[in-house]
């Protein structure tokens, strides 16, 4: 709602689904929403007067006569279907996630429905937050080269990410960073003090969070020394140009194994959450250094139009000490292609130290029989051993996976706790298949369902579940 000065209250857009934190960035509204049903990742989106960003509840309202958005829930559901079933007593059925069902993702929507305004950038859930809150603009003098940027807090990670936005063909988009990590309770609010410093107000109350604290009011200080981060990540006609906060270093900059660019999206439907789908590997053709070393200009192959384009610098060194990016990891989400001149091969290094070779091991065989001749030996199914590691080797899992903002190991919270789960008989592999793929009707005493979490790896999951089971003791 936009209330003016004289006292009107005027209805502005609608289909935001939990809100959490408003902010005006350049004389603009934005706001950042958490995922939950419809809405498959947080994100941050900018909140133009007739907006609708994609949750159908708000357009119930549609139809009053002073509503600024005119799209229609039927009209919604007539592509995407709501699924509210019921059971045979009557009750409501939480919709699943389907595993092989054809994905409908948000902006197949847009075409359709010219007024959808798509995040202008999505933060990937379980990567950069699970429950994201306020947004705050980095003042300039404050947190040195990050002046200018969008703070982002989070309440089930306890951090902030830092996200770099451009406009392209008059729609905002950009890269989201990791920034700061490990507050003692959730982050919820932000406040810039006088002295540049940032204060964070914290809570878990009513959800959950990363951190031995219920509460906390805790500040930011920046000690005035630069590190060695991407600075910025922007687009360009044929792939994306990186800043640096120092000079990179020009023989592991200039080696296309020192980067990697996947591309991503999420499921659009009414299940709480969606695991990224249609992931797709960009190839790097090549990579130009600029002269002062603060950029890198790669040329990636098959950009996709609204996708999430994650670029990972595992290999890029500084040219002072050598050292790796602090955060070696961005998000991009690439709503619009520019225009303009694209780099020719003739400009860019196209060295690559990467040794792709295939390795088997040869096939055992018996030993020679009566005629002389060999055959393969029997191997049965192989048995993978994971040895039980203990709550202080498996916590690092838990909180970087965001389990530790939903469950706790013997009190139950927004989820069943671990000890309730070990309960339930179910195999190491079986406890990884639910990570991956959860069955709220599993659980159906809690209102909150587990999102898909198919990006946790499977080494690690086993290590979750292997703690798990060990409860059981």
């Amino acid at each position: 709602m936009n209330i003016t000065e004289d006292g009107q209250m005027k209805p502005w857009a609608t289909g935001v689904r939990s809100p959490c934190g408003l902010g005006i960035i350049d004389g603009e509204l934005f706001y950042s929403d958490n995922q939950g049903d419809w809405i498959g990742s947080g994100g941050v989106w900018h909140l133009k007067k007739g907006a609708w960003v994609g949750h159908p509840a708000g357009l119930r309202w549609s139809d009053l006569p002073n509503s600024p958005v005119k799209i229609k829930q039927e009209d919604v559901y007539a592509i995407v279907d709501s699924r509210r079933r019921r059971d045979a007593n009557g009750r409501a059925i939480k919709p699943e996630n389907v595993v092989d069902e054809t994905p409908i993702p948000l902006y197949t929507l847009k075409e359709k429905f010219p007024a959808l305004q798509l995040p202008a950038v999505w933060l990937p859930h379980g990567i950069q937050g699970i429950s994201n809150s306020e947004i705050l603009e980095i003042p300039q003098g404050n947190f040195g080269p990050f002046a200018g940027q969008v703070l982002v807090g989070d309440q089930g990670q306890s951090k902030i990410m830092r996200v770099f936005m451009e406009k392209i063909n008059d729609e905002y988009q950009g890269a989201s960073f990791d920034f700061r990590a490990g507050f003692q309770s959730g982050v919820l609010r932000m406040a810039w003090g006088k002295d540049g410093s940032l204060f964070v107000g914290e809570t878990n109350r009513g959800w959950g969070s990363a951190g031995e604290a219920s509460e906390g009011l805790q500040r930011l200080v920046w000690n005035e020394k630069t590190p060695f981060e991407m600075k910025a990540v922007r687009a360009m006609p044929d792939g994306f140009e990186i800043e640096f906060t120092q000079p990179v270093d020009r023989k592991s900059a200039e080696d296309l194994a020192s980067y990697t660019v996947d591309s991503f999206v999420y499921k659009y439907h009414p299940v709480y959450g969606s695991p990224p789908i249609l992931r797709e590997s960009n190839a790097i053709k090549g990579v130009k250094v600029s002269e002062d070393g603060l950029k890198a200009r790669l040329i990636v192959d098959n950009l996709r139009r609204y996708y999430i384009h994650e670029l990972r610098l595992d290999g890029v060194r500084s040219t002072e000490g050598f050292y790796s990016l602090v955060h070696p990891q961005a998000f991009y989400t690439l709503n619009n292609i520019p225009t303009g001149k694209k780099l020719a091969m003739s400009e860019v290094s196209t060295r690559s130290t990467a040794v792709a070779a295939e390795t088997s091991a040869p096939e055992k065989e018996t030993p020679a029989t009566g005629n002389g001749k060999t055959t393969p030996a029997k191997t049965g199914p192989k048995t993978v051993k994971v040895n039980v590691p203990s709550y202080d080797e498996v916590k690092p899992l838990l909180t970087k996976h965001t389990c530790l903002a939903c469950h706790q190991t013997s009190k139950r919270q927004v989820g069943p706790a671990y000890t309730e789960v070990a309960k339930r008989g179910y195999t190491n592999e079986k406890i990884v298949e639910l990570i991956h793929n959860p069955k709220p009707e599993n659980w159906p005493d809690y209102a909150t369902e587990m999102p898909p979490m198919p990006q946790v790896p499977k080494a690690d999951a086993l290590k979750i579940a292997a703690w798990i089971n060990s409860l059981k003791k």
